[in-house]
């Protein structure tokens, strides 16, 4: 729990844009100082730039946290700027259609080593880090409401969104059982209006190629539609922003903004228990679609 922030030293991947950028500026704007990570530099630079101009030190990285050598690079800036680091936010994230049978391999690990692997390597670098400072210390994960509840669309979204929440889980009792005064939440909103729907932009020279008739397809076009519309229409950003700040004021492991999915994530736990089949959202008594509402 963090309710003082002045003077902190924090770390916030994927914050040129959308949730990280809000993420950034709101940690300055609370007294932080911040490391601004992100694939594209240029645009961590006039982040960083926004916050040099609240009077806070910020430094912008340029990394592709899909990979360990540019985590360990994130970990190296933040050493040499600042000697330490109170707040780890992971929040870079990516997300592709595509279903089991035709989703190239290419876009699963995409998928898979920005939303997966970059928290397990950005912990890896910087709790040890932590632990050693003696001093309390908060990691953010930043996940989805995707990784809590499942619906017919995305497979490798939901399904490392899953992942990342199940390791979050798993430091969070390793990190209590240690005695380690780090604090781990995962924030898992519904959809956020913000150009996520973009994502395409961020993908790295490896994963670049999209001459594959898959990517032009009339499908491909029509799930991008869908995509750009239900972000357009999400939350706004900073309500949902402001709701985080407060929890993580308040020592919660999970941090919920979207109200609407209460009643499915009660129920999900019962239905698990009944062993037949997963919850849907009708089963719970709501005319919410899934499918456009994750």
């Amino acid at each position: 729990m963090i309710t003082d922030y002045k003077g902190l030293k924090a770390v916030v991947t994927g914050a040129a844009n959308g949730i990280g950028k809000a993420f950034a500026l709101g940690l300055a704007k609370r007294g932080a100082d911040v490391i601004v990570a992100d694939i594209h530099p240029d645009e961590a630079e006039l982040v960083a730039q926004e916050i040099r101009a609240m009077g806070r030190q910020a430094f912008a990285v340029g990394a592709d946290v899909s990979l360990k050598a540019d985590c360990r690079k994130i970990f190296d800036e933040t050493m040499r700027a600042f000697g330490r680091c109170d707040i780890l936010v992971n929040n870079a994230g990516v997300s592709t259609p595509g279903d089991v049978w035709n989703i190239p391999e290419q876009d699963i690990r995409w998928v898979y080593e920005t939303n997966v692997f970059s928290h397990w390597f950005m912990m890896g670098y910087f709790i040890p880090q932590m632990e050693a400072q003696k001093s309390h210390c908060q990691i953010v994960n930043v996940c989805s409401i995707a990784g809590l509840i499942t619906s017919p669309a995305s497979p490798a979204y939901f399904s490392s969104k899953h992942a990342a929440v199940a390791l979050s889980e798993v430091v969070y009792k390793q990190l209590r059982d240690r005695g380690a005064d780090i604090d781990v939440s995962v924030f898992c909103p519904g959809f956020v209006a913000t150009e996520m729907w973009k994502t395409d932009r961020h993908r790295p020279p490896r994963y670049a190629d999209m001459s594959d008739p898959y990517y032009h397809s009339e499908w491909w076009d029509k799930q991008a539609a869908v995509n750009r519309y239900v972000l357009e229409h999400g939350e706004p950003l900073g309500e949902v922003m402001e709701k985080v700040f407060d929890m993580l004021g308040q020592k919660v492991f999970y941090i919920l903004t979207h109200d609407r999915y209460d009643g499915l994530l009660r129920a999900q736990g019962e239905w698990q228990a009944n062993k037949v089949r997963p919850v849907e959202l009708s089963d719970v008594g709501t005319t919410a679609q899934l499918k456009t509402d994750v």
